[in-house]
């Protein structure tokens, strides 16, 4: 064999052997039981790569150390390279945008025309991945949102912005807003945020480090591994033989949500910024799969297990129930308090798993984005907000303002 052919052979098996390892994720995402199995194949992988070429085809001693070192060296050039790419990407998109660094990963690029021209009612909706969830494959709430409208006032153009980003809190949308979006003008600003300013009061790695901070410093989110990197004998040790070393998380009670202090404050300046610019502001609790009875399958809410009590438990679900509860009383009662419309969004979703309507705790289906979609494009055709627009170019401004819910 070749010394060339030898040094092919080794690039191909790093890799599928590095192939393997960095897809385990997904591989248990889909298959959660082939956790051995996973260890198995790469185990067999590697001693291919390594012993197959000399027990086949009888190297001689020089043609061995090539492809001993072959494979060494294309294992570490591969290792390297992808730890390069990971730690460096999100650097690299902070270097290159013009956004705020608190957001951590860029708002999605929004293809609308600045300044809004004549005529166009134009919505943004903020919040977090259960609004951004399907606007690459077109079956977002806003989207169906859009459609809704354009069928009601086909005499109108109807710009909904889906503005969300998983991970992304109250105080990610604020920022957002007055830095990114605020210069689009819109007619319509739709908020739901919960889950995301709940899962702040956890302070432990690898998303969050003690003590909590009101202003959500110490959760890290998205740059989680960046705060908490792992090494490559880290992550190989974890992927062979980590379960083995300490048991499965437990679940635990927990009822400490120190985070919903600066939730309310951020509603509230939300509302601020709203009334001080004369938009319209439509608030919404989140719905969720939760219940206060600790029975639904942990594969399915999958959630609470990333966000850990202590190094040892996460919040069971009873106790993700309760906070949930706490947080959407808390957007109602903000809204009237400062009496800004309301949707009730969670109501209509209690017991719609079973109907197909969610992917996991939050999350949904097409057909859980459409119904939510439904709920606020009731809202607006109550509030009457297109026909205030209307009276707004008029001259109407206090119409506008009356009709809208602003003092």
């Amino acid at each position: 064999m070749s010394p060339f052919i030898t040094a092919l052979y080794e690039v191909f098996y790093a890799i599928i052997y590095f192939s393997l390892l960095f897809s385990q994720g997904t591989i248990l995402q889909y298959f959660p039981k082939s956790s051995i199995f996973i260890r198995v194949v790469a185990v067999v992988v590697l001693f291919n790569g390594f012993f197959v070429p000399y027990y086949l085809k009888k190297l001689k001693i020089r043609l061995t150390v090539l492809h001993y070192t072959c494979f060494i060296l294309f294992c570490c050039l591969l290792y390297v390279f992808g730890s390069m790419k990971y730690y460096t990407h999100e650097m690299s998109l902070r270097r290159s945008k013009p956004y705020h660094t608190f957001l951590q990963h860029p708002p999605t690029h929004q293809n609308v025309e600045v300044p809004k021209p004549r005529g166009v009612f134009r919505i943004i909706c903020l919040g977090g991945s259960t609004t951004a969830e399907g606007n690459i494959s077109g079956d977002s709430y806003p989207i169906f949102l859009q459609e809704l409208l354009s069928k009601a006032y086909p005499q109108r153009t109807i710009e909904v912005i889906n503005a969300g980003k998983f991970f992304w809190t109250t105080q990610h949308s604020i920022i957002q807003y007055l830095f990114w979006l605020d210069d689009m003008e819109p007619d319509l600003i739709i908020m739901f945020h919960a889950c995301n300013d709940l899962i702040q009061s956890f302070t432990m790695p690898p998303y969050s480090s003690k003590p909590f901070r009101k202003d959500y410093g110490h959760f890290y989110g998205y740059l989680a591994d960046l705060a908490y990197p792992k090494t490559f004998e880290q992550f190989i040790g974890t992927f062979f033989y980590g379960d083995l070393r300490k048991p499965d998380l437990q679940p635990t009670s927990f009822s400490d949500f120190p985070s919903l202090y600066s939730f309310q404050r951020n509603l509230e300046t939300l509302i601020e910024i709203t009334k001080s610019r004369k938009i319209p502001l439509i608030l919404s609790n989140q719905a969720h799969c939760f219940t206060d009875r600790n029975e639904t399958d942990i594969d399915f809410l999958s959630i609470p297990k990333h966000f850990l009590v202590d190094e040892e438990h996460y919040a069971d679900e009873k106790s993700w129930y309760a906070g949930m509860e706490r947080f959407n009383r808390a957007v109602q009662e903000t809204a009237d308090k400062f009496s800004i419309p309301f949707v009730d969004q969670a109501t209509p979703f209690q017991g719609k798993k079973i109907h197909g309507y969610f992917t996991d705790a939050h999350h949904m289906t097409p057909e859980g984005r459409r119904l939510k979609a439904g709920l606020f494009f009731e809202k607006i055709l109550e509030l009457k907000l297109v026909e205030a627009k209307d009276n707004h170019r008029e001259g109407g401004r206090e119409v506008v303002k009356q009709k809208a819910g602003i003092p």
